[in-house]
């Protein structure tokens, strides 16, 4: 029978071998590693050596972030024995095994809506494959701009072609692209757009205050009149 740490280039299965070999060979076949030659058995690492292990890899890079504390490590730990309960927001669900403020890659709630500093609110790129046209780029927004911006635009005069589109559903950005027949620039059309939808946006809250003090008028008369 051939041994399993032979040089033939054909090894044999372990379970194979110690099967046919004698209870003093399997004990020494097994002392030596599994036909391994001079490696040893594994052994499992316990939860303490893990972590260790973990966080002295994570000394070789660093994660680099916006900000004055650029060389600030501040990723959090997949190992924190904080219970969820004590973490700053309670309203996050774990995902599988980690909480979710254990993911690497989640940013945080405020990054969304709140610009940077030295960060243009929008930047304004001439789109060349058509005329009269430009693509505007609005940071930390959304749908709700875009499609209030693309449907006021719509209605505007001079306007040929309004539309938008969000990149990417974990950006907070989204793009406006807009043609004009040439009378106004597509910044200027922008600008009227934007200056009619606040003006709509004035006429909805002016309106909606109006219905609700009239309808918490006529509650209190309800009210009155029932007991009476």
């Amino acid at each position: 029978m051939a041994s399993p740490s032979s040089s033939s280039g054909q090894r044999v299965m372990a379970s194979e071998s110690i099967h046919a070999m004698t209870p003093d060979e399997a004990a020494a076949f097994a002392r030596r590693g599994l036909g391994t030659g001079s490696r040893r058995p594994q052994r499992m690492m316990t939860r303490e050596e893990a972590v260790a292990r973990h966080r002295a890899g994570r000394r070789g890079y660093r994660y680099q972030r916006d900000g004055p504390n650029r060389s600030v490590d501040d990723r959090p730990d997949l190992f924190d024995p904080t219970p969820p309960s004590l973490h700053r927001n309670d309203s996050h669900q774990s995902v599988g095994r980690f909480s979710p403020h254990s993911i690497p890659n989640t940013e945080n709630r405020y990054e969304s809506i709140l610009l940077g500093p030295d960060k243009n609110k929008i930047d304004v790129e001439i789109d060349t494959r058509i005329p009269n046209a430009a693509i505007f780029t609005f940071h930390k927004e959304d749908h709700t701009l875009g499609n209030m911006l693309r449907s006021r635009l719509l209605k505007t005069k001079h306007v040929v072609f309004a539309a938008y589109r969000v990149p990417h559903p974990l950006t907070p950005n989204f793009l406006l692209r807009v043609q004009t027949d040439g009378e106004i620039t597509p910044r200027k059309a922008v600008i009227t757009a934007s200056q009619a939808l606040i003006k709509d946006l004035a006429i909805l809250a002016r309106e909606f205050q109006k219905e609700y003090e009239l309808r918490k008028m006529a509650n209190a008369a309800n009210q009155q009149q029932n007991v009476e």
